[in-house]
């Protein structure tokens, strides 16, 4: 007969409480299994947050990065139109994730706004010149007419000139002709008379210049613009004279043009 196991034998008692440390220390190793996992750390893994660096210049992102104990690098460069170029548009992971440090962070950094070539619209019908200018994402700006021997609704100048880089939306500004009879009327002894406008851009010079602008006509001469002006500034002068008439545009009464009306 086999022997039967009593509670009360020190040889069972031992065996019981034996298992009973081999079950509690199994279980616990269990429960840090699944913590562990829970988590996502290895054990010893270190838990950090990731800082927020959206915005911020590539160098001062990644120094951020590096106080938190993760590693940065650019994954892409993207055109963006309010986050300027060589700063943060993302990070992947995003700010206050709780990643291992040691993680690598990508980041996405800002091309700022995109750059549209202005089109060719010299000698181009205004119609067509208007649609080239929308289906490049730009928008038409001032568009006003002026005495040409061009054909009247011909494009014959535009602001800022082909090739230059503008932002989408940004404007073109048009001179079309108006052919040769465009601003002409007659005077009160039936002479034709010229309605023009003159524009003047003051060249790089002196802080402050001296624009003088005389009309030329019938033996005599008339001032017709005296003022100070700064480099850079555009001057539009309305004027009335007859065929043959000669304007002439003085900086620091030095001459530097004459137009033949």
């Amino acid at each position: 007969m086999r022997p039967r196991l009593s509670l009360h034998d020190p040889v069972t008692k031992a065996w019981l409480s034996g298992c009973a440390s081999t079950l509690a220390v199994v279980g616990i190793c269990v429960l840090a299994f699944v913590v562990v996992s829970l988590v996502g750390l290895k054990p010893g893994g270190k838990q950090v947050l990731v800082p927020e660096v959206v915005g911020e210049p590539e160098a001062e992102a990644m120094r951020k990065l590096a106080q938190a104990g993760l590693n940065g690098y650019v994954s892409a460069h993207h055109y963006h139109s309010e986050i300027p170029p060589g700063h943060v548009i993302s990070s992947t992971p995003s700010a206050l994730a709780r990643v291992r440090a040691g993680r690598w962070v990508a980041l996405v950094i800002s091309s700022g706004k995109r750059q549209i070539g202005v089109p060719n619209l010299v000698g181009l019908g205004l119609t067509e010149a208007e649609r080239i200018i929308a289906d490049t994402a730009l928008t038409v700006g001032q568009v006003t007419r002026r005495h040409s021997d061009k054909p009247a609704g011909q494009v014959i100048e535009q602001r800022p000139a082909a090739g230059r880089k503008l932002t989408r939306g940004e404007k073109v500004d048009l001179v079309v002709s108006g052919g040769l009879h465009f601003g002409q009327l007659l005077g009160p002894d039936g002479e034709v008379l010229l309605l023009r406008r003159l524009r003047v851009v003051v060249p790089v010079g002196p802080i402050v210049q001296r624009v003088r602008i005389t009309l030329t006509g019938r033996q005599q001469v008339e001032t017709i613009y005296d003022r100070i002006h700064r480099p850079g500034d555009e001057i539009l002068v309305d004027l009335t004279a007859a065929p043959g008439d000669y304007v002439d545009v003085y900086i620091e009464d030095q001459r530097v043009e004459r137009i033949r009306l």
